[in-house]
């Protein structure tokens, strides 16, 4: 009779001690075995383990109960439910197998595979087990977790008869696959094919969306993700619908060593009601930004722009009525800053008039923040040459200077002092199209000067702390009338507000005044809060003001804000009244209910006619966000017209998402109608379904 020892050398295992055998740490090349019994076979050789069964080799570990090595064949039969794990992460649940000493080659019987990081499940009836292949037999194949009760069909899993998973390639091909969800077939391919776990990128489809309007009818769109490097890819997404031509989504992204940037190309060739406003066979659009690190320089761009001025709002891509492209380049140094900028312009809605600015080029910025104290304060200088172009009036180059002077001290009995001076400088060339001639000074400069003082004063009691805060401030301000001659003469909007009542206007804008405001805070053993302001300004100067800025030649508009808080309760109010307080000129008022899954919103705005347009304007916004159990949320928003009793826009989405799935159900209801671009109101309704680890963009 051998020696143990000698057996299992033979059969390539390392050590015996007494008691049972010792398996190496996992993850060595050399084989061992460790079990509770073993039994040797003197005249076939064969070995029976028994009993918490352990063997390593080349990296692989395998465990079961019960198994039998045949010294001759090098083959282990294993004949109780076991666990294999490899060594690239992938493990495999068995209730029977034949496998070679190696441990990765043989075949298993009901199969469970968990694939590496986390990228899936699969069940077979039988795997034929190799190093470079698995080739699976009756297989599904899901990345939702496990339910709860093994036997319960998970929200979706694919189904097939063969399933080859390319181990090296990282290729899972599947034979005749069918969807299933919650063990419902519901959609059947003769072959699929997707990535493999260890694979970040990789060219191929994504998840369509399904989608209907009144413009479009139904419509399905079929992304497809082209990975052209391991640094740059693009997505062409087609959509296929019901009454128009094929319309086209390309998206770029490209990360460079210097940042990253994408872009976003559509293309349609409308028919129908869509070509009857223009007279282009195609159209165009483009959008993209991007961001990047040139040495001490920062680079950015952004980019709008479409061959029809109503090209964002006709395809639902874009609200806005101005399309914009920039160019900015940025540096810091010490206390010093430059930006070289660059704006190109378009309207949509309106015509271009000699008033509009269709390119700033360039804008060049210059900051310098002073370290040392003048004056006991904060010098800043602000230097700024601007050229503004107009296709239909005049040119204007403008070189500025502003000196911002600040102070601020805090007296012994309480008093916040503070002090700020503005000087700008002003010089201004036109260069006028035929014909036209400008009126006004070249050379101008203007100051202003403010002096603050508040005195916060706090009363605490047992249960509460309260603040009560007057402010005053004085402005005193050259106001240069030559400014009022300067064409096209652009600034900050004028637009009394609390946060503007103290803060200075820019010096051609400013007049002298007399601010006042007082502010009020309550905290309740910190269950609710509220804060309170009351504010004017009285106007000290011979300067008139339109009525939509709330200032006015003597009193302005009384300013008055309110805000509580109070546990899940939020409510604000900022109102503008008339001088005297008695009639309401304009108010955003906004109310919200916060849970841990409830969100509710609601926000109301009211204008009185002259303060945003010659019409009187009263809106209202609701919103609700509901987190209804783990995975599905529901978000709906309504706004609605007051004055004119219409309805804007209205929107509901439906939203499931787990470890394995995203479903998004969207309604939405466009009330807008645009005469002019035969834009009429329209529902559109959306439906995506993704399988992660599908169909899911790569992240980048």
């Amino acid at each position: 009779m051998k020696s143990h020892r000698q057996i299992l050398s033979s059969f390539g295992l390392a050590a015996l001690v007494a008691g049972g055998f010792y398996a190496p740490a996992f993850g060595q090349s050399s084989g061992a075995l460790e079990a509770d019994s073993v039994t040797i076979d003197e005249q076939s050789g064969e070995i029976e383990a028994a009993g918490n069964v352990e063997i390593v080799g080349d990296g692989n570990l395998l465990r079961t109960q019960k198994l039998r090595l045949n010294n001759t064949t090098k083959t282990l039969s294993i004949v109780s439910p076991m666990t294999l794990r490899q060594d690239d992460g992938l493990t495999l649940k068995a209730k029977t197998a034949t496998l070679n000493n190696a441990l990765d080659t043989g075949t298993l019987k009901n199969v469970k595979l968990v694939l590496p990081e986390n990228a899936g499940r699969m069940r077979a009836a039988e795997v034929a087990h190799s190093p470079d292949i698995l080739v699976l037999r009756n297989a599904i194949f899901t990345a939702c977790d496990e339910c709860e009760d093994p036997n319960d069909a998970p929200l979706w899993q694919i189904q097939a008869g063969k399933i080859n998973y390319d181990r090296v390639g990282q290729n899972v091909v599947y034979a005749h696959p069918r969807l299933e969800v919650y063990g419902v077939p519901v959609f059947y391919l003769p072959y699929m094919a997707h990535a493999g776990p260890e694979v970040e990128r990789r060219s191929g489809f994504l998840a369509p969306r399904i989608a209907s309007s009144g413009d479009f009818g139904a419509a399905v769109e079929t992304p497809y993700f082209i990975n052209l490097a391991d640094n740059y890819d693009l997505t062409v997404s087609p959509r296929i619908s019901e009454f128009q031509n094929p319309f086209m989504t390309g998206e770029w992204r490209h990360l460079t060593r210097f940042g990253s940037y994408e872009m976003t190309a559509y293309a349609h060739q409308p028919s129908g009601d869509l070509s009857d406003d223009t007279d282009r066979d195609t159209r165009l659009a483009l959008t993209g930004s991007g961001d990047f690190n040139l040495a001490d320089w920062q680079l950015s761009f952004a980019v709008q722009d479409a061959s029809d001025d109503l090209f964002f709002k006709r395809y639902k891509l874009s609200e806005t009525n101005r399309l914009e492209s920039r160019l900015s380049l940025r540096r810091e140094w010490d206390n010093q800053s430059l930006n070289i900028e660059a704006y190109r312009f378009r309207n949509t809605l309106r015509a271009e008039s000699a008033a509009t600015v269709d390119m700033i080029l360039p804008r060049l910025t210059h900051e310098v923040y002073f370290d040392r104290l003048i004056l006991g304060g904060e010098l800043s200088m602000i230097n700024r040459l601007t050229h503004d172009q107009r296709a239909l009036g005049t040119d204007v180059t403008h070189a500025a200077s502003l000196l911002d002077w600040r102070w601020q001290h805090t007296t012994r009995g309480g008093f916040v002092l503070s002090a700020n001076n503005r000087l700008s400088l002003d010089a201004y060339q036109y260069d006028s199209l035929e014909g036209q001639t400008v009126e006004a000074e070249e050379f101008l400069s203007a100051n202003a000067t403010a002096f603050t003082v508040a005195y916060p004063l706090e009363r605490r009691g047992k249960n509460d702390t309260q603040t009560l805060t007057p402010q005053a401030q004085l402005v005193l301000a050259t106001e240069n009338e030559d400014y009022e001659a300067v064409p096209f003469i652009s600034g900050t909007s004028i637009s009394l507000s609390r946060a503007q009542l103290f803060n200075p206007l820019t010096t051609k804008d400013e007049a002298s005044r007399f601010n006042f405001g007082v502010t009020h805070k309550l905290d309740f053993m910190s269950r609710l809060q509220t804060e309170f302001f009351l504010g004017q300004s009285l106007n000290l100067s011979d300067r008139s003001f339109s009525v939509a800025t709330g200032y006015s030649d003597d009193r302005s508009a009384l300013l008055a804000d309110i805000t509580l808080t109070a546990g899940p309760l939020s409510l604000s109010r900022q109102t503008r009244f008339d001088s005297t307080g008695s009639e309401e000129l304009r108010s955003e008022t906004a109310a919200g209910l916060s849970f841990s899954r409830l969100q509710i919103g609601l926000t109301h705005s009211f204008y009185e006619a002259g303060q945003q347009g010659s019409e009187v304007l009263e809106e209202a916004t609701g919103r609700v966000n509901w987190r209804i159990g783990q995975n599905w949320s529901l978000e709906a928003s309504t706004r609605e017209n007051l004055e004119a009793d219409l309805s804007v826009e209205t929107m509901a989405g439906l939203t499931y998402e787990d470890e394995c799935t995203l479903l998004t159900l969207s309604l939405e209801r466009d009330y807008s109608r645009i005469e002019q671009a035969n834009i009429e109101p329209d529902t559109s309704i959306n439906f995506a379904f993704t399988l992660k680890t599908i169909g899911s963009t790569p992240a980048r």
